[in-house]
């Protein structure tokens, strides 16, 4: 049985080599969503240092050359691909993955999103 998905965006709403937060709830994105040509990567939008949202203002999750994963409270970086932190407070932890689908264009993840602390 397949677990049932929910629509997050088109594709094209992700800028190729950018960053977006999406499902917005209250004041903050529930996840972090980089595009990289066709792949999609997205990560909850919650630093494992002080489980706290990463970005600094709307949309800005990247470093400046845009390469790696940033949570701007205390500088904690991570790994676009992996979600490993690799310098920064939380060094060897990891952000929580969701699994992105990209179908006809339009980019899907599951209707249950995983827990902080599975």
């Amino acid at each position: 049985m397949t677990e049932p998905l929910q629509h997050l965006c088109a594709l094209t709403d992700i800028p190729d080599g950018g960053a977006r937060g999406l499902l917005r709830r209250g004041l903050d994105d529930q996840l972090c969503v980089v595009r990289q040509g066709d792949e999609v990567f997205a990560w909850l939008n919650d630093c494992p240092h002080e489980h706290r949202p990463m970005e600094y203002r709307q949309d800005q999750f990247l470093s400046g050359d845009g390469s790696h994963l940033v949570c701007y409270a205390h500088s904690a970086h991570f790994d676009i691909r992996s979600g490993l932190c690799f310098a920064g407070p939380c060094t060897g932890q990891h952000l929580v993955k969701v699994p992105a689908t990209v179908r006809d264009g339009q980019v899907f993840v599951p209707a249950e999103l995983p827990s902080l602390f599975d």
